[in-house]
């Protein structure tokens, strides 16, 4: 019978590492656009109409620390998969402590939870994330961290630059609205509530949106076909941000016409704020094993046929795991290496992801079934790998692909 494959695509990815530092204003206005700039703050209010978006980010700021919940919601015909995080964030220690819950359900697009990383009705297990400064620690279910640094080598830097791109410029925790607020200009002067809170409503480009929005699908947005994305955004009576929503629904024909996230109808998103000036960040529990992920981890695609490895390493895309023995503490099983070459005449659309599927049937049928019959699903495996296009006097593409099976239903 033949193995069900399964593509999930390596995606490099340009890296932005930034983060906020400004001073917390204690007993200060909190409108004041920055520390020590003027005895007399000036209201986010009485900014230039297209300024007051990125005053309001400076004010959150200036508060010192808050409490937010970061939601993304993928619509479809029968479910909807939700990516939510929940936190604290100190903005003049640019440090954060985050807990990250990717919901799928099982009749939730195949291919675009593929794309998220996750299978449909596979167990949400909650993921926790520590920021300090440029560096972002994940917590192992083993209760170990594993540190990324953007300090790292270049090449291990760019492998791991999705998260890495979680620290934010407008906030410790990026990839999220904040970062859109604070690139946005309003052109209509907002509505002011019954509680003082003022109401924004805009519109803004995909380029600018985008950067709400996970890093992958950051890399596939066409800005230049994609339509305009409504936001909302909502400010306190000090001009702090307490709510954010976009609808990105206007982005999916585009994406879709390049094969991400098929079958998904609604994509929106929402940033809320709480407990501005009066969140503490808790720093790493004293005695927990922290790691530099950099040598603690390997490249899928040097795996060994044979090898196992774990999954747990806060990533979302199959590019680095963690060696371990074949047994509960792994989660996958390589069997096999593809290495393309080929020269292309014509289209090469999808030439490396059929070359890779063909190797990799061959490989699966002639595995070991000590190997094989540990697949969960029964009778599945997985290909990951990306490669290079070489337009000259021919085409030619080359690249490597492992295949591999999951030992577990994680």
């Amino acid at each position: 019978m033949r193995a069900r494959a399964i593509h999930a695509a390596a995606v490099v990815l340009p890296l932005l590492v930034g983060a906020v530092g400004c001073q917390a204003a204690g007993g200060s206005d909190p409108e004041q656009t920055r520390p020590g700039a003027s005895s007399t703050p000036k209201p986010v209010s009485a900014e230039p109409i297209d300024r007051q978006l990125f005053a309001a980010t400076t004010a959150t700021a200036a508060g010192g620390s808050s409490r937010f919940t970061s939601t993304i919601m993928y619509g479809s015909a029968k479910s909807t998969a939700v990516d939510r995080v929940t936190g604290v964030q100190d903005y003049a220690k640019t440090t954060a402590r985050v807990r990250r819950v990717l919901d799928i359900p099982r009749s939730f697009p195949e291919d675009a939870a593929a794309f998220l990383g996750r299978r449909p009705g596979a167990p949400s297990e909650p993921e926790i994330y520590a920021v300090s400064g440029n560096d972002i620690s994940y917590r192992t279910r083993a209760g170990s961290w594993l540190r990324y640094s953007a300090s790292s080598s270049k090449d291990f830097a760019d492998l791991v630059e999705d998260l890495l791109e979680h620290t934010g410029d407008a906030a410790p925790w990026g990839r999220t609205l904040a970062e859109v607020v604070k690139r946005s200009e309003a052109t209509r002067q907002p509505v002011t509530t019954g509680d003082g809170d003022r109401r924004y409503q805009l519109t803004v480009s995909p380029a600018t949106a985008a950067s709400g929005l996970p890093a992958t699908l950051d890399d596939a947005i066409h800005s230049e076909t994609a339509g305009q994305v409504p936001l909302t955004v909502v400010l306190d009576e000090h001009g702090r941000l307490v709510r954010v929503e976009a609808d990105y629904t206007s982005l999916l024909k585009g994406l879709q016409k390049d094969g991400v996230l098929k079958g998904v109808t609604s994509l929106r998103a929402e940033y809320t704020l709480t407990g501005h000036g009066a969140t503490p960040v808790p720093p790493l529990p004293e005695g927990e094993k922290n790691e530099d992920a950099e040598t603690a981890l390997v490249e899928v695609g040097a795996m060994e046929p044979g090898g196992c490895a774990s999954t747990d390493t806060g990533l979302d895309r199959m590019v680095l795991v963690r060696s371990a023995p074949c047994d509960a503490a792994a989660d996958l099983l390589v069997f096999g290496q593809v290495d393309i070459d080929e020269t292309v005449d014509g289209d090469p659309d999808g030439v490396a992801d059929r070359l890779a599927e063909r190797g990799c049937d061959r490989k699966f049928d002639a595995a070991p079934a000590s190997w094989t019959s540990r697949s969960r699903p029964s009778g599945t495996y997985y290909r990951v790998g990306s490669e290079t296009l070489s337009v000259g006097s021919e085409t030619t593409l080359t690249g490597r692909y492992t295949c591999y099976i999951r030992t577990s239903t994680r």
